[in-house]
């Protein structure tokens, strides 16, 4: 694994993180549901980018693929928690 493949997948895990952060913010402040199951999504995500990759997996499939994920579930959460208002 090259450098500049360590280094996107650190910002890819960095991303997860940041992105759950928010969304247990907004858990806390709300209190509904879907930000809580939403936060727990993106980290498994990212916990489970970082394992495949790092079983020799292709880069560009993994970091790609669970980028756009993690974006579907905060975008789900986000219309979802829109919806029970």
């Amino acid at each position: 694994m090259s450098s500049n493949e360590l280094l996107g997948l650190g910002v890819l895990a960095v991303a997860c993180m940041f992105a759950a952060a928010i969304l247990f913010r907004s858990w806390r402040r709300r209190g509904t549901p879907q930000p809580l199951v939403a936060a727990i999504m993106v980290l498994t995500l990212g916990v489970g980018a970082v394992a495949v990759e790092l079983m020799g997996a292709p880069y560009r499939i993994v970091v790609g693929s669970t980028f756009i994920a993690a974006m579907l579930v905060v975008l789900f959460s986000a219309r979802s928690e829109r919806r029970h208002r």
